[in-house]
């Protein structure tokens, strides 16, 4: 599955979850708040990310939450044209015409992985890795452990890609965020990859053995066939001796989601909701986290 390297004792870790172009504004929200109360982020052991969690990881890693945040706010650009809303509701009958029957949960995203595969978006690979090239705060992995998930749209192989895996930042990048049925699969190690965070949005066992885990995420997770829906890793994760902390997106940081989390209006109103609901749980974050 990863090739993180085993935790030591009194470890910390981030867990960064999916949520689209609004998830990565609300996160980063979040986290500059969480920052100007002086928890200090960088001193995670290990920071994972998931689809938009990949993207805010990189900024974390390379100390650039409030330079995130402010990017929230800068004015779209003269030629942005609304991105094509998928309604949730065809999406996850979707999602059940694909997996029902599945006899495992690898079974399972390896007939996503199938589908998406068929569905050919208007960007190559080389492409979106380039976007994302402009998009991250660097294209060199940090010195500092970080996970990006993603999955084999073969045969449906869970992985953590890091500095160790021989993969280009923004391709990893690209990779985990390759949403099915909205871009293509990228490419890793000449195979196929899809969005991480369809395991589940935040894939929150990853941090399994580290002493203190923070998870923030966007929204909260239902059971799922694909992976361990939230809950059930947080219980894991307590059970294995770990205390966790998860921040979920409150019902005015979802309603600045809007209906399409994918849409770059999204941003600057996700980023303040982000901010507003980090400042509120500021200092028992601050406390967990010291």
């Amino acid at each position: 599955m990863s090739e993180l390297a085993t935790p030591a004792p009194g470890t910390r870790a981030l867990v960064l979850g999916g949520g689209g172009v609004a998830g990565i504004a609300w996160e980063v929200g979040v986290l500059s708040a969480l920052q100007n109360a002086g928890v200090d982020l960088d001193a995670a052991d290990l920071v994972v990310g998931s689809s938009a969690g990949s993207v805010v990881g990189a900024f974390v890693r390379a100390g650039q939450v409030q330079a995130a945040y402010d990017q929230q706010h800068a004015p779209l650009p003269t030629s942005y044209e609304e991105p094509a809303r998928i309604a949730s509701e065809d999406y996850q009958e979707r999602l059940v015409q694909i997996l029902t029957g599945a006899a495992s949960e690898q079974e399972a995203r390896a007939r996503l992985g199938a589908v998406a595969q068929q569905v050919v978006t208007g960007q190559t690979d080389e492409e979106r890795i380039e976007t994302f090239s402009h998009t991250l705060p660097t294209t060199e992995w940090p010195a500092k452990p970080f996970g990006v998930t993603a999955i084999d749209a073969v045969d449906g192989t869970f992985r953590v890609l890091t500095a160790e895996s021989g993969v280009p930042l923004p391709r990893a990048v690209a990779a985990s965020c390759s949403v099915p049925f909205v871009w293509s699969p990228v490419r890793v190690d000449g195979v196929p990859h899809i969005d991480g965070g369809m395991r589940s949005a935040t894939n929150a066992d990853v941090a399994a053995g580290y002493e203190r885990v923070l998870v923030i995420a966007c929204g909260p997770e239902g059971p799922s066939p694909l992976g361990p829906w939230l809950d059930v890793a947080v219980e894991g994760l307590r059970a294995g001796g770990s205390s966790v902390e998860v921040v979920v997106a409150d019902s005015a940081s979802q309603h600045a989601f809007g209906d399409n989390s994918l849409s770059l209006s999204t941003q600057a109103p996700a980023s303040t909701e982000g901010r507003r609901q980090g400042q509120t749980v500021a200092e028992a974050i601050a406390a967990f986290w010291a």
